[in-house]
This record gives C-alpha cells, structure tokens and sequence, in this order.
C-alpha cells in the first residue's frame, strides 16, 4: 500500500496498491461484443473473444461468433430480467455455451439498438460465474432520437442489474472533443477511448487483484478520463489531463472510489506516488486503488488511465 502523509483539510483518501502480476497464470479473460459498435470494439482486443450479432449484421473477424434472428432479439426487448433468467429458450442456451464461464469478462456494446441493449444485460446475468463482469458502453447522440434514447436508458438500468460495473459513454461529447471529423472517424476515436482502459486494465490484473475491485469497484456507474504528461511535472500534467474529461459528471455527482492506471515506460515509484498524491488533492473519492503497468513505447511519458465510481 503507498502511504498517504496526513495533512490539514480534508482527510486523505485510503489508497490501495492492487498486487502486481506475477509469473502465475493470469485470470482468464473472455472479450464479447454484442451488436455492430461491439463486435468493432472486441476485435482490438487482445485475448479470447465472442461476438454477438443479428443474422446480417455479422463480420468476418475470426473468432467464435453466435448469430441470433430478430425474433429472438426482440423476445429479449419484450422479456422482463426475471422471465428471461428462468426461461430456457434454444438460443439463451447457444448464449450460454458460448459465454462459458470466464473468470473476467468484458462487454463492449453501444446502446440504443435492440441487440445491445437488451443482449448486453443478458450476457452479464449469463456470466454470473465469472468472478468479475466489466461493462464498457456507448449512449446514442441526443440527435438520433427519442425512440433509441429510451431504448439506451432501459438496457443501461438492465445492465446495471447484472453486470459487476459498468463504464459509461454518452457519444455527445464527441462533437467537442472532435468536433471537424466526419461521424465515421468519430466513432473511431470513441472506440479507441472505450478501448485504452480496459486495455490498460489487462495489464494490471491478477486473481488477487479482482475481488479488491469488486469490493470497492463494484455496483457502481464508472466514468473515464485518459491524459499524458511529459517533463518535470509529467504526473501532475497527466492528472489533470485525465480529469479534463467531458465524460466526468459536473461537480455536484461525488465519485466515492477512484481507479488509476498509471504507465510508465520503466517502474517510477516516486512518480506513483506523486500521481496518487496529485488526485487525492484533486478528487472527493474516499477510497483510490492503484496499479502500475510498464509500456515502452511511452517513453518518458507518463500516462493516467482513471476511472471514477458513482454508486448506482
């Protein structure tokens, strides 16, 4: 655990170092996509991995995918979460083979069409063995629509009910943050974003690594900010960086957990110490778990991968 000084003010966050990996075997780690935006987003990551998808909206990726028909789809869109966990329909049973039981499971999907939203909560209530369920989605433009508004808010109350945690994109900030790039290369850079966490996050975890973040993780709606910091002040520039993100709540939501993913091109434990220090003065969460990772490409950059949890 790295120390925290005390200080006059408000009192200091608990800070948790997760277990670093070792030579053991690392958890295994099924990758699904559910719909077009998944099945995009599962084929750039790394490890085992599963699409799901209508008939026709299928692509030619390599790996395990399960085709449903619509009619099924749409027998998931009219089901309640309770009808559909004991029913015991040929297609949910194709659902659950092809899941297996996984000890980490990430989720991409965008939300708004049928098959992510009411696919996506199935899977995470069909990967109820897993130990740790993570879900990473998009919410539609507020310009498409009313009908797939609706549709997004339901699948994400859903998917909160059955997945471990849930990390949310709305897609309205991208105007901002790429506001002269056509909507193709938009969503790339939203995919990219949706991507580098959990990436990050593969690096860092160990079996003893996932219940620590189910505790402190867990039944909470997270969201992300990314930055990079070069120079003296490198962890504090990447802090801040990370915590410009237009995907953070305004001020008023309080975040009660932080998780930071600190890169590094070579083991700096001053310089995570330093970015641990920096978000604790920056930050209400009472609780800030930690993990270092090593990536050589970044050089003397430090980059900071920070999730912020909000309790359902």
């Amino acid at each position: 655990m790295i120390s925290e000084e005390g200080v006059n003010g408000p009192v200091p966050p608990e800070v948790i170092e997760l277990p670093a990996q070792s030579a053991l075997p690392q958890p295994e780690v099924l990758v699904v996509g559910i719909g077009g935006a998944g099945r995009h987003m599962a084929a750039q990551m790394p490890g085992q991995r599963l699409t799901i998808c209508q008939e026709g909206d299928a692509g030619q990726n390599g790996h395990p995918q399960v085709l449903l028909r619509r009619s099924e789809v749409a027998v998931a869109r009219t089901s309640s979460s309770t009808a559909l966990h004991v029913s015991d329909l040929p297609w949910k049973r194709r659902l659950t083979e092809a899941v297996g039981r996984p000890k980490v499971l990430f989720l991409f999907s965008g939300l708004g069409g049928e098959t992510g939203s009411y696919i996506s909560p199935l899977i995470a209530e069909l990967a109820h063995y897993s130990t740790m369920t993570f879900a990473s989605v998009c919410l539609p433009f507020s310009v498409e629509g009313s009908n797939r508004r609706s549709m997004a808010r339901e699948g994400l109350a859903r998917l909160k009910g059955s997945a471990s945690m849930v990390a949310v994109y709305a897609n309205d900030p991208l105007i901002k943050l790429a506001p002269n790039l056509p909507l193709g290369k938009a969503f790339g850079v939203m995919d990219q974003i949706m991507l580098s966490l959990p990436t990050d996050l593969c690096q860092c975890l160990t079996a003893e690594s996932i219940p620590l973040l189910k505790e402190h993780l867990g039944r909470r709606e997270l969201r992300a900010g990314i930055g990079y910091g070069m120079g003296l002040e490198k962890e504090r520039l990447a802090v801040e960086d990370a915590l410009t993100s237009p995907w953070f709540p305004s001020s008023d939501f309080q975040a009660d957990t932080a998780l930071m993913l600190v890169g590094q091109g070579q083991l700096d434990r001053i310089g995570l110490e330093d970015c641990v220090r920096e978000l604790a003065g920056r930050t209400s969460a009472m609780k800030v778990l930690v993990a270092p990772h090593i990536d050589p490409a970044l050089g003397r950059r430090v980059k900071v991968s920070l999730l912020l949890g909000y309790r359902f």
